[in-house]
């Protein structure tokens, strides 16, 4: 069966549920109830910490637990999410997964990329799944919906289509961006635009939109954004830094950066940390000015720092890992790092891939490098934390591993 009569089958379910009751098709199992070893999202959290501060991970090297070998269709190296027992992975499709044994709970293709985020949905008995891909925002059933008799093809999976994408230009397909899920709603930007939205997770409705360079063409699409405290933060190419609220979409605040290349924040009590090419910045969570720079003479492209206890990890993507404190931007620690990474924390631990094919374990407080696990296969998502389990993408595969 076609990819597109797959979906068809899917979002056809939509009308379906309309027929026999809007819950019929979650009742077959409740999703897996909320607990300390949950990541909700990428990058963990709201503000886009990378940190849960309730579980830990491997210490000093690892083997792996278990290995999932995905269907043909799926193309996974998006950073997972896990809910209770169920492990989420976004590529092409999605697939759900025990967290205890890899065993697949259900999948189905279609066009989705990203990390999926966790949202509620008042309408429905389970939760909704906001996740993008090349053509755009989607929601999801976070049970799958249901399996057709005889059949592999599953129906009630996509609950609504969001905003759009345009179609592909010079430089092919756009790229997936990371949803986040806060105060009941999810905020995207469309991938392809320089959009950034908050949608209703129950249908996918536009709350607020808003664009930067709007009648121009040579602009970037928003990163991720970091929001806390009912303020979205976000940044994009180029030198953009926003501050919108969450409720309205109304500016907070807006600087034009010195640096044209511009990452993903992360939101702190202490200010919002913006790192850029060369750069890592703290500016004011009331008016974003600056607080401090830190110059790292590096070439970040494609990094996201993680935020924990007061340090930031960031890769300069030259050759260092750098801990910096949040309140100075001293340097605490650097240690031999080569490329890009997205790194994560748990405990005393740092866990980062590097350049998509290696997974580098590191001190929290002095740098030492722990462990380094190389797959099989490449590229590496980068991991999540849980229950003493690193949870990674690997392309074809889904790769759980423990201290060894």
């Amino acid at each position: 069966m076609s990819p597109s009569r797959r979906r068809f089958l899917g979002v056809a379910a939509l009308g379906i549920t309309g027929s026999v009751g809007l819950t019929s098709l979650d009742s077959q199992e409740q999703t897996d109830s909320q607990s300390s070893s949950d990541w909700p999202m990428g990058r963990y959290d709201p503000p886009g910490t990378g940190y849960n501060p309730n579980v830990s991970g491997p210490k000093d090297n690892v083997a792996v637990a278990w290995t999932h070998q995905a269907p043909d269709w799926f193309r996974g190296s998006t950073q997972p999410i896990r809910r209770g027992k169920t492990l989420y992975v976004g590529g092409n499709g999605l697939l759900a997964l025990d967290t205890e044994t890899g065993k697949r709970r259900f999948g189905f293709q279609g066009p989705y990329h990203s990390s999926p985020a966790i949202a509620p949905a008042s309408i429905y008995q389970t939760k909704t799944l906001g996740i993008t891909g090349p053509t755009g925002t989607y929601g999801l059933n976070a049970n799958g919906g249901q399996e057709l008799p005889v059949t592999e093809v599953r129906v009630g999976g996509e609950r609504w289509t969001g905003p759009q994408s345009p179609a592909s230009g010079f430089f092919g397909p756009a790229e997936s961006t990371t949803p986040v899920t806060a105060n009941e709603k999810i905020y995207t930007a469309i991938p392809g635009t320089n959009s950034v939205v908050a949608l209703d997770p129950n249908n996918g409705e536009v709350l607020w939109q808003r664009t930067h360079h709007k009648d121009e063409a040579a602009s970037g699409t928003y990163n991720r954004p970091a929001v806390d405290d009912d303020i979205v933060f976000v940044t994009a190419w180029p030198q953009q830094a926003t501050a919108y609220r969450a409720d309205t979409g109304n500016q907070h605040w807006h600087r034009e950066l010195e640096e044209t290349m511009v990452l993903q924040p992360v939101a702190t009590d202490e200010g919002v940390v913006i790192p850029t090419r060369e750069s890592v910045q703290l500016r004011a969570r009331s008016d974003g000015s600056l607080l401090w720079k830190r110059n790292l003479d590096g070439n970040a492209t494609d990094s996201t720092p993680a935020v924990a206890n007061g340090t930031i990890f960031v890769a300069d993507e030259r050759e260092s890992l750098h801990a910096l404190s949040l309140a100075t931007g001293q340097t605490r620690w650097t240690a031999p790092f080569d490329g890009k990474t997205t790194p994560v924390v748990a405990d005393d631990r740092v866990y980062a891939v590097d350049s998509l094919w290696a997974l580098e374990a590191f001190d929290i407080a002095t740098g030492e490098k722990h462990f380094e696990y190389q797959p099989s296969e490449v590229p590496l998502s980068p991991p999540i934390v849980g229950d003493g389990t690193l949870y990674l993408a690997n392309r074809s595969q889904i790769l759980a591993l423990e201290e060894a």
